[in-house]
């Protein structure tokens, strides 16, 4: 274990594994300060569990996560102390925090997994603060009636056409904030998610975008435990800078290494320069042919454009997966799908072209290497039909993204008339 710096606070910075063979996982977090641990896997599923998977706070902020054994449904004494050892007993969060935040919920036909992330997101909200549910193709009023309990403490909009992106754009028109956070249907926020990003905005004055980390919610099924073993969790606590002018670069894909600089699940930005970017590719994006690929062509414009991304991993959400195969395997084609969507339209951007296929030597090891940081965390037990399904994906994605900007011309076309 080493202590590093986050800015101005200390970061547990553990080196830790998920995979499906060594079995479930209870999942919490563990308040460094008092020795509390919050276990959220419910009680009959945490009762057999041997070990848990831990957010570590300190002094309110998520610092690192670790593995550590379940001792009577908590942690063993011994493990809080050395952990009170080596972080300071108070800690400076440097300059006041950025308040003005719009959060934009994109969803559709999801009421249910709505329902149960709105009570923690509701929370966050004060007078410097909104949240905005924007509807995307609604086949009949549940979400709205979801939204209708919170009455205006969140605003509810429809986006007719389906598509991702196109509902994210949406909620950027309404916001009224200064910075705008996107994040799914189906999280929930840590308490200090909103002064996290607040505050990392605050002490990157130049930073446009900075993206959070992503935490599994639940770590009991073999389809849980291998999206983990796919590309799940924030794998360094440690906060980073972003940009073009970076010497040497963060990896040799830089800046079209996907998820280095986060996930659309978790990724705010100011507001006035995405809207000036022109917002996210409606060619891209869950409901499209690409099926995805919007958070990565975003990130990569930002970057090209020369501006700054920070990643935060103190600002946390917590994010429901797949509990069956089935699902994942799905998922995964999306996700290979969005993937080489995206690349695909970089390959027709004379800007981004060259650049992109001087990195195919590195995109081919990172893919089909066991050693390369995608794969290196894969154990030995990592079906190969999940490979299988993350390569049909990115097989389909050139076409599929043909597909989508055909039909996001003609959607705009008859928008105009």
């Amino acid at each position: 274990m080493s202590i590093i710096s986050n800015g101005n606070a200390p970061v547990v910075n553990r080196s830790v594994t998920i995979d499906a063979a060594s079995g479930p996982l209870a999942v919490g977090t563990l308040d460094i300060d008092t020795g509390e641990l919050d276990v959220i896997t419910p009680p009959d599923e945490a009762a057999a569990m041997e070990r848990v998977f831990a957010l570590l706070r300190h002094h309110g902020w998520p610092v690192g996560v670790e593995v550590l054994p379940l001792v009577r449904g908590g942690v063993d004494v011994a493990v809080v102390h050395e952990l009170q050892s080596e972080v300071p007993d108070s800690v400076s969060r440097g300059v006041e925090p950025q308040r003005s935040f719009t959060m934009v919920v994109c969803t559709r036909n999801r009421p249910e997994q709505l329902a149960r992330s709105l009570p923690a997101l509701v929370d966050l909200l004060d007078d410097d603060r909104e949240l905005i549910v924007v509807d995307n193709a609604p086949r009949d009023d549940r979400t709205a009636a979801v939204v209708a309990k919170y009455g205006d403490a969140v605003r509810y909009i429809v986006e007719p056409i389906p598509g991702l992106a196109r509902a994210r754009n949406c909620g950027l028109r309404a916001a009224n904030s200064k910075f705008v956070v996107f994040t799914d249907d189906d999280v929930v926020p840590d308490a200090a998610w909103l002064e996290v990003l607040g505050a990392t905005f605050a002490a990157h004055p130049g930073a446009v975008c900075v993206s959070g980390s992503v935490m599994p919610m639940s770590l009991t099924t073999s389809a849980e435990l291998y999206f983990q073993e796919f590309g799940g969790y924030q794998r360094t606590f440690e906060e980073q800078d972003f940009h073009l002018a970076l010497d040497p670069p963060p990896s040799k894909l830089f800046p079209f290494h996907p998820r280095l600089v986060g996930t659309g699940a978790n990724m705010a930005f100011r507001t006035e320069a995405l809207a000036s970017l022109g917002g996210f590719d409606e060619a891209l994006g869950a409901g499209t042919p690409s099926r995805g690929g919007e958070d990565i062509d975003i990130a990569v414009r930002v970057l090209m454009a020369g501006l700054l991304v920070v990643r935060q991993p103190s600002a946390v959400i917590w994010h429901g997966s797949h509990r069956d195969e089935s699902a994942l395997l799905q998922q995964l084609e999306d996700y290979g799908c969005g993937l080489s969507a995206a690349f695909s339209k970089f390959m027709h951007e004379p800007k981004f072209a060259p650049a992109v296929l001087r990195r195919v030597p590195a995109g081919l090891y990172a893919l089909l290497s066991p050693n390369s940081q995608k794969n290196d965390k894969r154990s030995v037990d990592y079906p190969n039909e999940l490979k299988r399904a993350e390569f049909r994906g990115l097989r389909r994605g050139p076409l599929a993204y043909r597909s989508s900007r055909r039909l996001a011309r003609r959607l705009d076309r008859e928008q105009l008339t």
